[in-house]
This record gives structure tokens, sequence and C-alpha cells, in this order.
């Protein structure tokens, strides 16, 4: 850059003016503030990644379901290792649930433990596959689930023909409104805490045996009906016998007992 010339006197001078590295340095702060930036959301991304990696996952309200199964289950894929990304995909409706399942909550115990509260679909029945296997299933039919151990206090099915028994798949049968009594029958047992050791089907009528007494519901099976054994029931004590509420309901009451007689 050219200098202003001045006179004093008889001499002639120039100042001159040095260019400064301004551009230089701008670059340079850049440079610095990007590789800050840079840092920083390293650091972020390695906390992310350190912080919310699961260590630990908490099932609770599980009972015929494995804990396994429901881990496997919240951990389907190769991000899952992360509690935070687990549980955004359950909050957006993403995540995976057994078929076993009504409900599968997912929280935070820490930022490293998840916590899993599920709620299972209620075994009503059961049937018997061969020798040494029960299939357990729900309201609907569904298989929950296939095991060689059994399980107290539910009703075995009987004198139907089933065909495949798929776990989480519902029950095949050729007759399927009387398939469909049998399952409002155990429904209904179920609702007023009536234990049932069998639910048979003969001749298209349904019986169900409670300890020393047959209940005789016929091919209809009511709420209405189901009402009325509890209280019968309390009152035979220690006798033997069929009851019989097949024509009770839309205004006929008759119900009647016979004493040591059971269906053939």
């Amino acid at each position: 850059m050219a200098g202003k010339a001045h006179v004093r006197g008889e001499y002639e001078y120039e100042d001159i003016f040095e260019e400064r590295p301004a551009k230089r340095k701008k670059k340079s702060y850049k440079i610095y503030a990007f590789f800050v930036i840079l840092f920083g959301l390293a650091i972020i991304v390695l906390s992310f990644v350190v912080l919310f990696y699961i260590q630990e996952i908490e099932v609770t309200g599980n009972g015929y379901c494995s804990e396994k199964q429901i881990i496997d289950t919240v951990q389907n894929d190769k991000y899952s290792v992360n509690s935070l990304y687990v549980w955004g995909k359950y909050m957006l409706g993403r995540g995976e649930k057994l078929p076993c399942l009504e409900e599968m909550k997912v929280g935070f115990g820490w930022p490293w433990v998840l916590k899993v509260k599920v709620k299972e679909k209620q075994i009503v029945g059961y049937i018997r596959i061969g020798e040494e296997e029960y299939a357990y299933f729900d309201k609907e039919g569904m298989i929950v689930k296939k095991d060689t151990a059994y399980q107290e206090g539910l009703p075995c099915i009987e004198g139907i023909d089933v065909g495949k028994t798929q776990l989480y798949k519902r029950i095949e049968s050729e007759n399927t409104k009387i398939f469909g009594e049998i399952l409002e029958t155990s429904q209904e047992l179920k609702k007023y805490n009536m234990t049932a050791e069998k639910i048979v089907c003969k001749n298209n009528k349904i019986y169900v045996y409670i300890g020393q007494l047959c209940v005789s519901l016929g091919d209809n099976v009511t709420a209405e009906k189901i009402a009325q054994i509890s209280p019968i029931i309390e009152k035979l004590e220690g006798k033997t016998g069929t009851l019989h509420l097949e024509n009770y309901g839309e205004g006929r009451k008759t119900i009647t007992f016979k004493l040591d007689e059971f269906p053939e």
C-alpha cells in the first residue's frame, strides 16, 4: 500500500503502512472453534453411549411368562443396548410385545437400568396334549403357555376335538359354537373365583365338575347360570350328585339337584 507524501521544509517523506495478517488470524480462530465444538459433541455422544448403556433390566408382573422371553423381546435389535433408545421406542408405541401380555410398560430405574412392568393375559383353562404336556389358554382360546408342568386351580377341558395347538395361536376346533360356550364357562368361573377340576362336553352339552358335584349347564352358558352355582354349592356341602341348571334363565327359575347321579 502506497504511503502519502509530505513536505516539511526542504524534505519529503512518506508514511509506510504495513498490512496485518487479519485473514490468517480469523481463519485460525475458525479452525480452533470447529475442533472445540467437535470435541464437545464427542464428549456428549460418548456420555450418551456410556451413561445409557443397559447394565440391568428389572422385570415385574410376570408369572407364567419367563423373564428371558420378556428381555429378549425388549432387546430385539442392535440398538437396544441403549436404555434411552428402548424407552423412546416404547413411548412411541413401536416396541414389540409378547402375544401373551396385555400390557407392557418400560421406564427407568437409573439411566443404565430399565424397568419393565407387564400384565399377563389371564389363563382360564387348559387341554392335555398327549400324556405329558399341557396347553394353557386365555379367554379368547389362544394358547399362552405350553408346559409339562401341571398348574393347579384351572379346569381341564375334555370332550372336544382340537386341531393344532401352537403357542400364541387360537385353539382350533371343528365345533366352534360349543367351544365358544366352553370358553364362556371358564371365563365366568374365573370371574366368580370358582375352581373347577374340569369342564366336559358330552352330546353338545356342557358339564362342570366342582369337587364331588357336577353342574349341568346345557348347550347355552350364561353369566346368570354361573352366578347361581356358588351359593347353591355351599348348601350342598358334603353331598355328591348333579346340579341341573340347563333350564334356568329367561324367566325360568327351575333348578334341581339329583343326589348321587352323574352324567353317563
